[in-house]
C-alpha cells in the first residue's frame, strides 16, 4: 500500500489569522490586528468586544463569512498565506509520499482550497478533503470525523495538525506519528503532547525530515 502524510490546512499550512482579524474588523466596525487574534477561540475573542447575549450571533456570522456561506467571505480569502518553509517541506516529502490535505473547511469550500494550494505551488494539490457542510456546522468535532471518513486508504505514517483535540481521531486510525505545529507561544507546549504528538514545530523549518526520508 502506498505511503500518505496527512496535512491539515488552516493554521498549519496556510496562515489564516489575517483573514480572521479582517472579518473580525468587518463585523466589529473596529481596527482588530493579527495580534490581537492570535490563539482565541471565536466566542473567547467576542467576549471581549460584545454583551454575552450577543457573542453567539456573532459567532455564526463570523464563520458565515469564513466559511464563505456569505457572499463575503470571498474577499478576505485572498489573505490566507503560507507558512513559511511549509512548501519546501512538503514538496521533498512528496517524491516518497502521497500528500493529502484535509480540513474543517466546508465541502461547498473545496475548489477555493484547490485554488489556493494550486497557486502557492504545494504538491498533490488536488488531493483536499472537507467536511460535510451540515456536519461541520452542527458540530466542529464531528465535522473532522466526517473529513477522516473521506481520505484514501494510504498507509500513513505521520500527520500535521495544530488542534491537539483532533488528535485522538488519528490515533483511532492508528497513524504512528503526530507532529502538533504550535506556532505561536499563547499555547500550551504540553496540551500538545499529553493529547498524543510525538514531535511539537513551532517553524516548518523544525520539520524532523531526517525521521521521515
Amino acid at each position: 500500500m502506498n505511503k500518505g502524510i496527512l496535512v491539515d490546512i488552516d493554521d498549519c499550512i496556510l496562515n489564516v489569522t489575517r483573514r480572521k482579524a479582517a472579518i473580525y474588523s468587518y463585523l466589529l466596525n473596529k481596527k482588530i490586528t493579527v495580534k490581537d487574534v492570535i490563539g482565541k477561540r471565536t466566542a473567547e475573542f467576542l467576549s471581549n468586544y460584545l454583551p454575552p447575549n450577543k457573542i453567539e450571533e456573532y459567532r455564526e456570522k463570523f464563520w458565515k463569512i469564513a466559511l464563505c456561506l456569505e457572499k463575503e467571505g470571498y474577499k478576505f480569502i485572498d489573505l490566507d498565506k503560507p507558512e513559511p518553509y511549509s512548501r519546501q517541506i512538503l514538496r521533498k516529502l512528496s517524491k516518497k509520499f502521497i500528500i493529502v490535505y484535509i480540513s474543517n473547511r466546508l465541502e461547498s469550500m473545496k475548489h477555493i482550497s484547490i485554488s489556493q494550494l494550486k497557486k502557492f505551488n504545494f504538491p498533490y494539490y488536488e488531493n483536499v478533503y472537507h467536511a460535510d457542510d451540515q456536519t461541520f456546522l452542527s458540530s466542529a468535532t464531528e465535522g473532522r470525523k466526517s473529513v477522516l471518513s473521506k481520505i484514501p486508504k494510504l498507509n500513513y505514517v505521520v500527520v500535521i495538525d495544530d488542534l491537539p483535540e483532533n488528535y485522538h481521531h488519528y490515533k483511532s486510525l492508528g497513524i504512528p506519528k503526530i507532529i502538533g505545529f504550535m506556532k505561536y507561544i499563547v499555547l500550551d507546549e504540553k496540551k500538545f503532547y499529553n493529547n498524543g504528538a510525538n514531535y511539537v514545530i513551532k517553524s516548518w523549518k523544525d520539520f524532523p525530515l531526517n525521521d521521515f526520508l
